[in-house]
C-alpha cells in the first residue's frame, strides 16, 4: 500500500508539473487582457472594473438576452461603462461553462473550458420585438433559430442573416440607411446585433483588446440608426 500511495503521489506531482505552466500562462494572459482593456477605457474617458459590480449576482441577468442564460456557470468581468457619442453603454467580457457529459454519471460536475464573448449593451427609446442580425458566415451551431428574413438587397443578404418572430418589423427596421451602414461602414468584426424591447446587444466571440475601441464605437452608431421611430 505505501508503494501504491507513493506512486500515486508521484503521478499527481508529475501532472501538476505539466499543467502548472499552462494555467500560469493563461492567468498571465487574462491579467494582461484586463490591464489592456483598463487602459483602453481610460483613453476613451470611460470607467473600468475588473470584477462584476453585481457580485455575488450577475450583471448579465439584468438583460433579456438568451446568451446570458447559457451554461451552468456565468462570469462577467472587465467592465467598461460610460457614454460614447451621446449613447450610454456598458461593455464586458462574458464567459460561460457547460456541463460536460460523462456517461450520465450521477453527481457529474465536470465543466467545459470557458466560452468567451465580448458584449456591449445600450438602452434605446421605445420597445421592439426581438431581432437578431448575425453574420451569414456564422457556424450553424451558433446561429439564431428561425427562418431568415430575406431583404431586397442581395449584398446585405450575402453578409447577414436576420431572424425575428415579427418579420414585418424586422424588414421595417432594416431600412436602406441601416443596411448601408452595416454593409459599408460597420467594423469588419464578427459582430452579432440583437434587439430586445429597449435593449441593444452587440456581441462577438472574444475580441482582442486592440479591437475593443472599434467595437465600443460601433454600438452607438447602430443604436442611433435604429431610431425611436423603429419601435413596436
Amino acid at each position: 500500500m505505501p508503494l501504491v500511495m507513493l506512486a500515486l503521489g508521484g503521478l499527481a506531482a508529475f501532472v501538476a508539473l505539466i499543467a502548472a505552466p499552462f494555467y500560469l500562462d493563461r492567468f498571465r494572459r487574462e491579467l494582461s487582457r484586463a490591464d489592456e482593456i483598463e487602459g483602453i477605457a481610460h483613453e476613451l474617458s470611460l470607467t473600468f472594473a475588473r470584477t462584476d459590480p453585481a457580485y455575488p449576482g450577475s450583471t448579465a441577468f439584468h438583460y433579456p438576452f438568451e446568451l446570458f442564460s447559457r451554461g451552468v456557470e456565468q462570469i462577467c468581468e472587465n467592465f467598461i461603462g460610460g457614454t460614447i457619442g451621446g449613447v450610454d453603454l456598458i461593455a464586458f467580457d462574458f464567459l460561460y461553462r457547460q456541463r460536460v457529459d460523462s456517461d450520465g454519471e450521477p453527481g457529474n460536475d465536470i465543466r467545459s473550458e470557458p466560452i468567451r464573448f465580448s458584449c456591449a449593451i445600450a438602452t434605446v427609446v421605445g420597445a421592439r420585438p426581438h431581432v437578431v442580425i448575425e453574420p451569414a458566415s456564422a457556424p450553424p451551431p451558433d446561429r439564431a433559430g428561425g427562418e431568415p428574413v430575406r431583404l431586397e438587397w442581395g449584398d446585405f443578404n450575402a453578409r447577414y442573416r436576420v431572424i425575428s418572430p415579427d418579420r414585418g418589423f424586422a424588414a421595417a427596421l432594416l431600412d436602406l440607411a441601416l443596411m448601408t451602414w452595416l454593409v459599408d461602414e460597420a467594423p469588419r468584426l464578427p459582430l452579432t446585433w440583437e434587439i430586445q424591447r429597449d435593449q441593444v446587444l452587440c456581441r462577438a466571440p472574444s475580441l482582442a483588446p486592440r479591437d475593443v475601441p472599434t467595437f465600443l464605437r460601433a454600438l452607438p452608431e447602430f443604436a442611433r440608426r435604429i431610431g425611436a421611430a423603429a419601435s413596436g
